[in-house]
């Protein structure tokens, strides 16, 4: 984390100052003359710095980060992505997908449950999938996973690569290891991937952010190329990231599908008309229709739905909801209550998820698939 001025004390603050925000603040005085300057495209915050280097944590000894003042380790980093350009990602075939489903359940784990849960299509997190010491899936057939997970062998299955830092970065570091783990999840019958969203920071040097958004799209082609779907995760922290994006999507008919989340930076009323507009740009200059597949909160749904052609929610809650013995309760179509619901020590819930599910499931699309809904851009404006 960079060294900020002492007035800055608080989160909401420090994200003010940091948030780039061109045709309202100047751009930062040193950044026309970047060697990366028509990459980035600058910086136009309201925090008082010469260029992005100011983010800079000053121990190279320590620091991953991808900056300039750590030379060899960073000439290092920007040979393993060969640059920070997007056009020589290599192509892929389009690769399709047949589901039709809007709502898909996230299952963590196989625990306190005693049987495989019912249910035509679920998702699994790709970082759960994969033992990162032996750089091998951890399961050798899919009647393993499903074992372990109790879904049953016939559901369709998705991983989505939304996921902390710390749990997705290694998928990177896997290096060539990772195409063999790709092979394994196309024997195993993964039906779709979503890229893993490697993050950019607000208070970082921008080539991190830019080694970031590379290897997101990397990680895309390393998939399709692997024959499983991949959704691309197009986020950015400007306006030139998505433009760029924009772009690169345009060109590449073989992209049909996007990623994005709303559970962080983009979730907040602050900055969350800033990301659908983006997705909104994204979307109008593809040039063909496009899927999206989302986390995070839900009431963005409506306002998607005029952009793509299909928006999956992959739902997290009603695992989590039932592990901790809630039941849903709905109250007309609008509205749902949770009810706590205590278990005997030891006893399944295998019942109490399907009812979850069910419940969850049917609200989600009577609220936003369904009934028109207050415009999420200008609710945050």
């Amino acid at each position: 984390m960079s060294q900020m001025p002492p007035d800055l004390r608080s989160d909401r603050l420090i994200a003010r100052k940091l948030t780039d925000s061109p045709g309202s603040v100047p751009m930062a005085l040193g950044c026309p003359s970047c060697r990366h300057f028509d990459i980035c495209g600058g910086l136009s915050i309201e925090e008082g710095v010469l260029d992005c280097l100011a983010f800079c944590c000053g121990k190279s000894e320590s620091c991953s980060l991808v900056c300039r003042k750590k030379a060899e380790l960073f000439a290092q980093q920007v040979r393993e992505i060969d640059g920070f350009e997007f056009d020589n990602v290599a192509r892929t075939p389009t690769v399709a997908v047949n589901f039709n489903d809007e709502i898909v359940p996230l299952v963590y784990h196989g625990s306190s449950r005693a049987k495989a849960l019912s249910y035509g299509i679920m998702a699994l997190r790709l970082a759960d999938l994969i033992n990162f010491r032996t750089g091998r899936l951890r399961f050798e057939t899919r009647a393993e996973l499903c074992k372990a997970f109790r879904i049953e062998e016939a559901a369709t299955l998705i991983l989505t690569g939304v996921d902390q830092d710390h749990r997705i970065e290694p998928w990177w570091a896997l290096g060539e290891k990772r195409l063999g783990i790709i092979e394994q999840l196309r024997q195993i019958g993964v039906a779709l991937v979503t890229a893993p969203n490697f993050s950019v920071f607000i208070n970082h040097p921008r080539t991190d952010d830019l080694h970031a958004m590379k290897r997101i799209a990397l990680v895309f082609a390393e998939f399709q190329l692997g024959g499983i779907a991949c959704a691309l995760h197009a986020h950015g922290r400007t306006e030139r990231d998505f433009s760029r994006w924009a772009f690169f999507i345009r060109e590449r008919p073989e992209i049909q599908i996007l990623s994005y989340e709303f559970i962080t930076g983009s979730a907040t009323k602050a900055r969350r008309r800033f990301h659908l507009e983006q997705l909104a740009m994204i979307a109008k200059m593809a040039g063909r229709d496009l899927d999206i597949i989302i986390r995070g909160k839900p009431d963005v749904i409506p306002f998607l739905r005029k952009l793509f052609r299909r928006v999956i929610y992959i739902e997290s809650g009603t695992f989590v909801k039932t592990i901790n013995r809630q039941r849903a309760e709905r109250v007309g179509n609008r509205n749902l209550t949770w009810a706590t619901m205590p278990t005997d020590m030891g006893a399944p819930v295998d019942a109490l998820f399907q009812h979850n599910a069910r419940e969850r499931i049917a609200y989600l699309h009577n609220r936003f698939y369904t009934d028109p809904e207050p415009d999420p851009v200008s609710r945050a404006a």
